[in-house]
């Protein structure tokens, strides 16, 4: 048996949807408020027989805070894969994101410990790798450097992993994967599902940085090899294809018709982008942009995948294929 924690989310959907796939016995945590119609709807558009592997799945109802909870689903599990998070860049978030990405991280490492788990496969980001801005190249040998413009995002998951690393020193057996921005079908309004669903309505503008994509598929097929192929307390970055946001905007636009974007977005007009969001939400709601996605929107991010592809042989999907897959999940609705 395995137990999938996040499983409503874009990588734990598809994590259950490999492990499906090859005829495991699944278990996922499912916390209240969360909707697991979503996984339904994911395992319909890549199977026809979709909603009869949606009834394979076994869910536990509960979240990373219930302690009880854990420790009896995860007895008798062979692998966990920690897929649950929170991903924000507002920083009104700070507490928030410490207490799901580190604390939450914290009770699955203790709770894998007491159970004798043969391995964990812990998600983190490439958010938590040191080197990869502004011509260097991030790979997994270089730490996280915390510094002004770190977003409390990328320190909670960067201290996450120190509590993978804290369980390992008490005897865990897990690796660790650093996806960059993972593009595939999931919950509108969350994680890159955000950022898809704006882009779709069209935009004549986009900042002038870089990132890095990798397609949902591809994270979920890395991790269900790495968690028994990986070598244990080590991280795999898993990178797609560098990309510009510019190159970016235009395929989300284009996949939904609409023009490619052809201006692009001045630092100053980022700044006072962030800031005029922080007073339009200042009594509610959620911002468009933030002043960490400002100040990263024009900086330029490489990162060396080449561990992980190495180790697995893999052929990581493009951003064209990744967003063309969004693209027909949303046509059916």
């Amino acid at each position: 048996m395995d137990l999938v924690t996040g499983g409503t989310g874009i990588v734990g959907a598809h994590v259950l949807d490999a492990l499906l796939t090859q005829g495991r016995t699944v278990h996922a945590l499912l916390r209240e408020g969360s909707d697991a119609s979503i996984v339904k709807r994911i395992l319909q558009h890549y199977h026809p027989d979709g909603a009869e592997r949606f009834q394979r799945i076994h869910w536990v109802a509960g979240d990373l805070f219930d302690e009880d909870v854990l420790r009896e689903a995860m007895q008798g599990a062979v692998h966990v894969y920690h897929c649950a998070a929170l991903v924000s860049f507002d920083p009104r978030d700070a507490h928030a994101l410490h207490h799901i990405n580190v604390e939450g991280t914290a009770n699955v490492v203790d709770a894998a410990l007491e159970a004798g788990v043969q391995r964990v496969c812990h998600v983190s980001s490439t958010a938590s790798i040191g080197g990869g801005m502004d011509g260097g190249t991030g790979d997994e040998t270089k730490p996280f450097v915390l510094d002004r413009r770190s977003s409390g995002y990328a320190i909670s998951k960067a201290d996450a992993e120190l509590e993978v690393h804290r369980g390992i020193a008490e005897g865990l057996d897990a690796v660790m994967v650093n996806p960059c921005v993972v593009i595939g079908p999931g919950q509108h309004g969350r994680s890159s599902m955000t950022m898809i669903d704006r882009v779709r309505k069209g935009s004549r503008f986009f900042p002038g940085g870089t990132n890095a994509i990798v397609d949902a598929r591809d994270v979920a097929t890395a991790m269900v090899r790495l968690i028994t192929e990986g070598r244990s307390g080590e991280r795999y970055l898993l990178i797609g294809e560098h990309i510009s946001y510019q190159r970016l905007f235009t395929l989300i636009t284009q996949s939904n018709g609409k023009s490619a974007p052809s201006m692009k977005l001045p630092a100053w007009a980022l700044e006072l982008g962030w800031r005029a969001e922080v007073a339009r939400t200042l009594f509610g709601g959620r911002p468009l942009v933030t002043r960490n996605t400002a100040r990263t929107a024009s900086r330029i991010r490489h990162y060396d995948g080449s561990k992980a592809e190495h180790l697995l042989g893999m052929r990581f999907r493009s951003a064209e294929e990744a967003i063309a897959n969004v693209a027909a999940f949303l046509e059916r609705g």
